[in-house]
């Protein structure tokens, strides 16, 4: 046989012990039939670009469709589902959920199907509100006469709704929101982590007030920190974006080397101003200047907090609150002096850096702890 034949046949025989080999190799991609049937679209870089929808209004499962698809539209990749308890005061010591303002469990089932058919991640929330605060009253002071009574009734009310998620695969699921008097019960909060571990695989958080996120000793025992973002940032001085800007550059440097030693990424839960003229320096109270509107410094306000925090790669996302949840809501920026930012300048500032023109934080590595 002649050199050239030679080397043609060999040509010949190695492509096709190539060929055959292929066929041989694993699939080193998830996609398989197992993977397709697990969890909804994941965001990119797991960077949850996210906006707050609350449930309040059963049976209007049309509307919060509607609501979700226009969430879609903005750029996010992400809804934050809120779902409801109540407790009547500070000082009660049961908690229960009103089924005239919370959705059925099957209702909410496909809400978060069809936030998946959307190609959005879901977080579900559930919170304690108080059905009849006294004066200065919050969830954060909850301080009920027996504890443990307490302790039932809001393991019973997370558990339900671990369930839930679990069901709907959420993606993300809260064990709880701003309940600053409970949080330095370790054992309590360790406990139901590890009951909702039993019931939902997907990551937990739970989100944190701006200004007691410090002091909850079982991050470890979670996969994400929550936390919101209503910190004084003008001190009464003029919000424009420069100034804004500057006041957040000492909480970063804050929040930055206290995660260091955490070691998991940060979800800002409540990235939200109302439309007031006050909104920068006090910006979780929306009752304070209720007849002020100023879209600009709510518009302000997201740029300053945008520019500050994306690309920065221990942040995994943001949850904007919140969309309008109710029909006939005003969202006239004249007018409506909620956080709402649908129809008003801070939207196209939303729109802008969840659309992707700025480059996305890097995926953040952590190794989950077991609970």
């Amino acid at each position: 046989m002649s050199k050239d034949k030679l080397i043609v046949l060999l040509v010949f025989v190695f492509c096709g012990l190539g060929l055959i080999g292929i066929q041989f190799i694993p699939d080193p991609s998830p996609a398989g039939p197992a993977a397709k049937a697990h969890k909804s679209p994941q965001p990119p870089h797991q960077t949850y670009r996210g906006i707050s929808l609350q449930l309040h209004s059963p049976g209007r499962d049309d509307l919060y469709r509607q609501y979700i698809d226009e969430i879609a539209s903005t750029g996010a990749n992400t809804v934050c589902l809120v779902v409801t308890s109540y407790q009547e005061n500070c000082s009660s010591a049961s908690i229960f959920v009103d089924l005239r303002k919370t959705p059925a469990d099957s209702a909410l089932e496909a809400l978060m199907e069809h936030a998946h058919r959307r190609g959005l991640a879901v977080f579900l929330m559930p919170i304690v509100l108080l059905e009849n605060p006294r004066a200065g009253e919050w969830r954060g002071k909850i301080n009920p006469p027996n504890w443990d009574d307490w302790w039932e009734d809001y393991e019973n009310y997370i558990m339900h709704y671990a369930y839930l998620a679990e069901s709907g695969q959420a993606e993300v699921f809260m064990v709880g929101s701003e309940l600053v008097s409970t949080e330095a019960n370790i054992e309590k909060w360790e406990g139901l982590i590890r009951r909702v571990r039993d019931a939902y695989r997907g990551k937990l958080s739970y989100s944190a007030n701006w200004d007691h996120y410090r002091p909850i000793k079982w991050w470890d025992k979670l996969d994400l920190i929550g936390m919101t973002t209503y910190y004084d940032l003008s001190g009464g001085l003029e919000p424009t974006v420069e100034r804004l800007v500057e006041s957040w550059k000492p909480i970063k440097e804050e929040i930055l080397a206290w995660q260091a030693d955490i070691a998991l990424p940060i979800v800002f839960t409540e990235v939200g101003w109302p439309n007031q003229v006050t909104c920068a320096q006090y910006p979780w109270d929306y009752y304070r200047s209720i007849d002020q509107p100023d879209p600009s410094a709510q518009a302000n306000c997201f740029e300053a907090f945008f520019r500050t925090w994306t690309g920065q790669d221990q942040v995994a996302g943001f949850l904007v609150w919140e969309w309008r949840n109710h029909p006939g809501q005003v969202t006239d920026p004249a007018k409506d002096t909620s956080y709402v930012p649908c129809e008003k300048p801070a939207m196209n500032v939303i729109r802008k850096y969840y659309s992707g023109d700025l480059p996305e934080p890097e995926t953040f590595t952590h190794v989950k702890k077991e609970s």
